[in-house]
């Protein structure tokens, strides 16, 4: 059945852009179709993670397929097979059924996958300081209140995080059965590791609430009050 085609970006002159590299040649060993592109930096590794959304909608837009967003510093190791063919408008890991992980996110095609994607890119601009994976899960939570989202969650062992140990990385690549292992080149930069530091919302200041009721299914209209929990509110 048809693999999604697979799409990234990276910064150029960084890292990333030699992470981006090693991602292309590991589509071109599995024969997979990608696009991978340039994009200029933000003044802030938030933005430059903002960015994303927009990136995936344009993506859509220009190719009128199913994509399969990976990050520029990750490699496939295998076929995605649990999303080729399908017809579900997102498909992504979600640890403990309420922490998104924005390193590999399949999106199908229709309205309300156009919608889910639309909404992500609306709090990207709107509230930078939220992680890109943390504002996903809450656009997926705005349009599954709206319409009907066809949801599949990829199990954990489809997406690994690459171990820091050189040894114990390639014991890793010849053992897992992921299809996409992440590299985490945010840990590695002193550079991004700062970035860190600005004022930003991240997966772990999600309230108590959210998680449960995310995780539970219990999807219900958000308040003023609970959005500025959620770090929904301006930053200066």
């Amino acid at each position: 059945m048809q693999h999604p085609i697979v799409i990234s970006y990276y910064t150029p002159d960084t890292a990333y852009e030699t992470h981006a590299e090693k991602l292309t040649a590991s589509l071109r060993r599995l024969g997979l179709e990608y696009r991978i592109e340039g994009r200029p930096a933000r003044s802030s590794w938030v933005e430059n993670c903002a960015q994303k959304a927009l990136f995936i909608s344009q993506m859509r837009a220009e190719l009128g397929a199913p994509v399969l967003w990976v990050d520029a510093d990750a490699i496939m190791l295998r076929p995605l097979s649990e999303v080729a063919g399908s017809n579900v408008d997102i498909a992504a890991v979600r640890r403990d059924g309420w922490s998104f992980f924005g390193g590999q996110v399949y999106f199908g095609v229709g309205d309300a996958a156009d919608q889910l994607v639309e909404r992500w890119c609306r709090y990207c601009v709107e509230f930078p300081h939220v992680w890109d994976q943390v504002s996903l899960g809450y656009a997926w939570w705005d349009v599954s209140l709206e319409t009907k989202l066809t949801s599949l969650w990829l199990g954990e062992n489809t997406f690994q995080k690459a171990s820091r140990n050189r040894a114990f990385r390639l014991v890793q690549r010849m053992t897992t059965g992921a299809a996409t292992m992440h590299k985490q080149e945010s840990r590695r930069s002193a550079k991004l590791q700062k970035a860190y530091k600005t004022k930003q919302f991240a997966t772990s200041d999600l309230p108590e609430w959210w998680r449960e009721a995310c995780a539970q299914g219990r999807i219900f209209p958000i308040t003023d009050s609970q959005r500025g929990e959620l770090g929904l509110t301006p930053t200066a």
